[in-house]
Formats: C-alpha cells, structure tokens, sequence
C-alpha cells in the first residue's frame, strides 16, 4: 500500500529541483524550467516568485520569443550569499571566499610546513580558525551571510561523517574535525578530499560528467567524477590513486608501503631525482619549490631539466593506468606539480599514447586553474548547505 506525499515535502523538494536548476544554467527562462523539470507553468511561477522573494534568484531582462511575448530571463542571484573554501596541502593553505555562483573575492595562500611531521592536529586546527577567521571579516554583505565552509584535506577523509581517518603525509589520525569546527561556527562545514574538491570544481565549471583530477603536490590524489556525481566509494576513501604500487620493489612511502605511485611523481620523487643527479635541492620544503625547479630547468640545467622529465614519465604511468580503468572524458592536473606543465605534459601525453589503448591514446591532459581544490571545497559546503545537487553530493552511508 502506498503512502501520500506530503504537500509541502512535494512541494519543497519541487523547489530544490527549480534551484538546482537554476544554479546549473547561466540563465533560464520560467517557461524552459517548466520543459526541463515536467512541473507545470502555474507551478514553476510560484517557486521561482518564493526563491525571488527569498534573494537567491533574480530577473534579468527578456530573452528571445519564438512568437508570443518574450521570456523574462532568470539567474541564479550571485549576491544571495558567500562560502568559504580552503585546500589544505603539506606546504601550504589557500583560502577563498567565492559568491554564490563560485567567482572569487578573496584569496589567501600562507605558508604551512608539515614535512617533518611537527604539525599535530590542534595545531592544523589553530591555523583553520585563524584563517577562517580572516575570511569572515571580508565577506561581503549578502542577503544569506555565509552560507558554509568547506575544507579539501590530502589523506584519507570521511566526506559523511566529517571524520578525517588518516592523512599520511601530515601524519594526523583519527581527527573530528567537523565536530570541532561545528562548536565554534554554526554554518555548514564540509570535509571532502583534496582531489574529490577539484572534481567538483570541474564539473561544475565544465559539465562533464565523466572526469578524472589529478591533484599532484607533495602526494598525489585522483578525484573521480562518474555520471555527474563524485564516487567516493564505500568508506570515502576511493581516488587514493596515489598509493597504488607501480614498483612492486620500490621507495618506501609514508602510508607504510612500497613502491606507490605517489613516490615517483610528486614532489618527494622531484627531490629525489635531483638528489639521484648530485643535487641538493635546500628549498624543497618551500611552495616555491617546483617553480624554482622550473626556473633552472628552462635555463637548460641538466639535473633540473632530467628530473622534471622522469617525474612526467612516472605521472604518465599512473594516468595512463587510470584511463584503462575509467574511460573518462577529460582529466585534469592540478596542484604545484601542473607548475611544470610545459615541461612535463610532452612526457605524460608520450607515454599515454605508448601505454594506452584505443582511443584513450588521444586524451589530452589539461591543466586546471588555481584554486581549484578550495574553490571545490566552497562549491559542496554551498551545495549542502542550501541543498542543491541532492543526487551529487548527499551524505552516503
């Protein structure tokens, strides 16, 4: 036997199916709402007046008619509120504060040395509040205030219990960070893996709904996006692409094993490789570091320019893996690594076209803007927070 739906749980989940909608497109019109969604016009107009009476939606002009009057076009209100991102990586934190259709008004980069291991978890946790902190002075006025923060950490994370598990190269287990953070900000705060924000920040930006990003620093991480949504797997864990073994008798990595695929084609592999050439690289626990190397291997200094190669290669390896397994439609690079892409991206595409099979011979790798990890990290805590992208981003047990 059937039960009826509630009126107004129809009806709200009417309108977050409108909002959503309207955070996807550019611009709308009443009547297209009403062809993409099935609701009727009387329907559609009354949800759209409620969210442009509520200041997340607003008019802005008339549209093309196909005969009749012309459409008065929608939008989805860019002022309505503000959300916080932030990526944290081993060497440094990036701030940001994004409007509501994820344009940036406020960046911040300070720097954060983890690699010898000497941040513990309060310590991570003082540095968060004082940057949240300075993002919340520069939010703009809104007619929402802010809406959440949200927070792309490199290990293992829990995107639906807030719970960080282990984040290997910062060395920090077991960490309720949510919970914490939630004592001190009554916001939506989100938690998600470094790699699995940048997806997002791609798919939202590009629409592709099949994707893989590549977020390559000190370790290496893969966000996956399949059919429009982020696969997180199981436990929140899936993309660890970084410790899959392509040296069955290799370096030993901070996760405890062998040979993963993170010590060949990350920072760490970088400052080996020039340590293999009888260099000593004394600002490699800098955020400058690739750039630096950049810098001399353009100025035709072997060991810089030899390093850089083998590190494309390795990259090429892993990526070339992934493209058997996935299929995707793009991948993207992100992270300090993507610094040395005109150095790096002729040795990845080399390799895929000699590993690779079919057309995943052909896939170009792109590189994707900075701050990608943090504007992603903005786009979930917003997306929970005003529950949009239900089947994208809900919690999963």
């Amino acid at each position: 036997m059937y039960k009826s739906v509630d009126a107004s749980v129809m009806r709200q989940f009417n309108k977050q199916t409108v909002l959503s909608l309207l955070y996807q497109q550019e611009q709308t019109s009443r009547v297209d709402i009403s062809e993409q969604t099935g609701l009727n016009r009387a329907t559609v107009s009354s949800l759209v007046d409620e969210l442009i009476d509520e200041q997340f939606v607003e008019e802005v002009g008339f549209g093309a008619s196909s005969g009749g009057r012309k459409p008065i076009l929608l939008r989805f209100n860019a002022r309505a509120g503000y959300t916080i991102g932030i990526d944290v990586q081993i060497s440094y934190i990036t701030t940001v504060v994004t409007d509501a259709v994820r344009r940036v008004v406020y960046e911040n980069r300070c720097q954060l040395d983890a690699r010898t291991h000497s941040l513990t978890a309060d310590r991570l946790f003082d540095v968060l509040k004082k940057e949240i902190g300075l993002a919340i002075e520069v939010c703009p006025p809104s007619p929402r205030g802010l809406f959440g923060i949200g927070i792309g950490l490199p290990g293992l994370v829990n995107y639906a219990t807030g719970h960080v598990s282990y984040l290997p190269n910062l060395n920090i287990t077991e960490w309720p960070i949510v919970e914490q953070l939630s004592e001190i900000y009554p916001q939506t705060i989100v938690i998600d893996n470094d790699a699995n924000c940048g997806a997002w920040a791609i798919y939202l930006s590009h629409r592709i709904k099949n994707l893989l990003f590549i977020n390559a620093g000190i370790g290496v991480g893969s966000g996956i996006v399949l059919n429009g949504r982020v696969y997180r797997g199981r436990d929140g864990i899936a993309g660890e692409a970084g410790h899959t073994t392509i040296s069955t008798i290799g370096v030993l990595c901070s996760c405890g094993n062998y040979g993963c695929w993170e010590q060949y084609s990350s920072e760490q592999a970088l400052a080996r490789y020039l340590r293999e050439q009888g260099v000593d690289p004394a600002d490699e626990f800098s955020p400058l570091f690739v750039s630096h190397c950049v810098h001399h291997a353009q100025r035709d200094v072997e060991a810089y320019s030899n390093s850089l190669r083998s590190l494309g290669q390795s990259l090429g390896i892993g990526i070339s893996n992934l493209l058997q397994i996935f299929n995707p439609e793009a991948i993207f690079l992100g992270g300090t690594i993507a610094e040395a892409e005109s150095i790096i991206l002729p040795e990845i595409q080399r390799v895929i076209r000699h590993r690779a099979i079919s057309k995943n011979k052909d896939m170009p790798i792109k590189i994707a803007p900075h701050p990608t990890v943090a504007v992603g990290a903005a786009g979930l805590a917003l997306a929970q927070a005003i529950d949009i992208f239900p089947a994208t981003t809900e919690k999963e047990h």
